[in-house]
């Protein structure tokens, strides 16, 4: 897959379905899980996690 940025929005392409997943309860809030589930890297999975946790009050 390859990572583009939203050049309007400058949000990840996955940090929606990331958030998704997150919400549902069918993906943890662990850098490795959301490396492992979307086979991406870990500073991008670190990245994504960290705009989550500044932006939503569900996950601690």
């Amino acid at each position: 897959m390859p990572f583009e940025l939203n050049k309007e929005t400058l949000v990840d392409p996955l940090y929606t379905p990331i958030l998704n997943l997150i919400a549902r309860g069918e993906l943890n809030n662990d850098i490795k899980a959301v490396q492992h589930h979307f086979r991406i890297g870990y500073n991008r999975a670190r990245r994504i996690l960290e705009n989550i946790k500044l932006n939503h009050s569900l996950i601690e």
